[in-house]
């Protein structure tokens, strides 16, 4: 059982958590279906940590190392997750009841634990009143003196004090919330674990001690930490086992889709979308599918652009495909026709003249069709992005013919490391752009 006190107590490291994709440990172990999760899983006292497609466990790696993994792994699901990409709740290892796991407000609370130590409150109540602790700033800014002998004469004062009982209640809640944060995700930071807390869940009383909280705080940096401590007190609530959590997705493909746009694309894409049209008999006006883009248009992922707006511009459509070919070698798990007469169809608009005054105006004062180019992006562990071959098809590329008439009727099949990109994604990366241009302009 690889559980987190397992962990602590170094029975088992990091690495043994990690699952990585190969066709021993690929297939589900209920069903025998491809398992297609990434993320974190701990159900029924087994915590494991899968990557996606490619993706390599680094050689020589100490837990240093896959430590940083698992965190960029978070951090990629965080930034680049898409309503398509979350995880359904009905995960073939989860009851249909399970709820989303707020990593962010667990991470949040250890972070700011390992930074500050236990919340201590600071917050000062203030009165007036003929005696006590007297903030004399604000009784003199507040307060009207008496003039008695050609003397200011105080009456009343503006005292201060510090409302312990509730101090000490978000206190021993903040340690509550510490606890059950290090026993789920402690193991990511250090082995460190927190004292148990002297006091019990009570979903209703932490929940109207933190919002009470929450909206009598100014300071931004409680005011951050009292919502995320609600969030989990609201998650632990709602879970049907609070033992069992879970973060990630079995739709990769889609933030696959959102990394290679992030570091390769240009920001006005749309503009390079073929989009369609019914013309119906006896109706006058021709019918669209209005804002729905993916029954309007044909959506390329990705138009990269070299040296855009000068003479040696070239253009890529890009299409990126969370396939299994980069681990497998497997001919079988490359793209298939319809993806081939799509990606010839999206550089075939770009290149008809019909289409040059729908592209941008910079775009279309440098388009040439011999500087069109097509490719498919694959994830794979690999030292740098390779170059694995073509596909076309006979219609623009007859099989034996030995003449291209447009680059774009070969469509380039480029392996890119999934790990790489997972831990330097910046967005419109030029020195990234160039490179792989290299690699498909050739």
């Amino acid at each position: 059982m690889n559980s987190a006190n397992d962990i602590r107590n170094k029975n088992v490291s990091l690495s043994d958590l990690c699952v990585y994709f190969d066709a021993e440990n690929s297939r589900d172990e209920e069903t025998g279906l491809v398992d297609k999760f990434v993320g974190l899983r701990f159900v029924d006292g087994k915590l494991s940590v899968h990557f996606p497609v490619g993706y390599a466990k680094p050689e020589n790696a100490d837990d240093r190392q896959i430590r940083l993994d698992i965190l960029n792994l978070i951090s990629v699901l965080s930034s680049f997750g898409t309503p398509e990409s979350l995880l359904h709740q009905t995960d073939v290892r989860l009851k249909s009841t399970q709820v989303t796991f707020p990593i962010h407000a667990y991470l949040f609370v250890i972070n700011d634990f390992l930074n500050h130590g236990y919340y201590r409150s600071k917050e000062q109540i203030y009165k007036r009143a003929p005696s006590g602790k007297i903030s004399w700033s604000r009784t003199i800014k507040q307060v009207r003196p008496q003039i008695a002998n050609e003397n200011a004469v105080y009456l009343e004062f503006i005292t201060h004090r510090t409302n312990h009982n509730e101090a000490e209640l978000i206190t021993l809640i903040h340690k509550f919330c510490v606890y059950e944060s290090f026993c789920k995700l402690g193991f990511l930071f250090s082995s460190f674990v927190p004292a148990k807390p002297p006091i019990a869940f009570n979903k209703n009383f932490f929940t109207s001690i933190l919002q009470t909280k929450i909206a009598h705080t100014f300071n931004e940096s409680e005011l951050l930490l009292f919502k995320n401590m609600l969030d989990i007190i609201l998650y632990l609530d709602s879970s049907a086992d609070k033992e069992n959590f879970i973060f990630g997705t079995n739709n990769f493909h889609h933030i696959w889709e959102q990394l290679v746009d992030s570091v390769y694309s240009e920001k006005d894409k749309e503009k390079f979308y073929p989009k369609v049209y019914w013309h119906l008999n006896g109706i006058k006006a021709d019918f669209s599918f209005g804002n729905s883009e993916k029954r309007n248009s044909l959506r390329p992922d990705t138009i990269m652009i070299q040296n855009r707006g000068k003479p040696e511009q070239k253009i890529f459509v890009l299409d990126s495909k969370y396939y299994r070919y980069g681990a497998t070698k497997n001919p079988n798990h490359l793209p298939d026709s319809a993806s081939v007469v799509k990606q010839l169809a999206y550089a075939e608009y770009i290149d008809n003249p019909k289409n040059k005054i729908k592209l941008p105006s910079d775009i279309q004062q440098n388009l040439d069709s011999k500087k069109i180019y097509n490719a498919f992006i694959m994830p794979a562990f690999v030292n740098e992005s390779q170059n694995i071959g073509f596909v076309s098809a006979d219609y623009a590329l007859p099989q034996d013919s030995k003449f291209c008439e447009k680059p774009y009727h070969k469509i380039y099949g480029i392996l890119l490391d999934i790990r790489t990109l997972m831990h330097s994604h910046r967005p419109h990366n030029i020195q990234a752009i160039a490179e792989l241009a290299q690699k498909i302009a050739h």
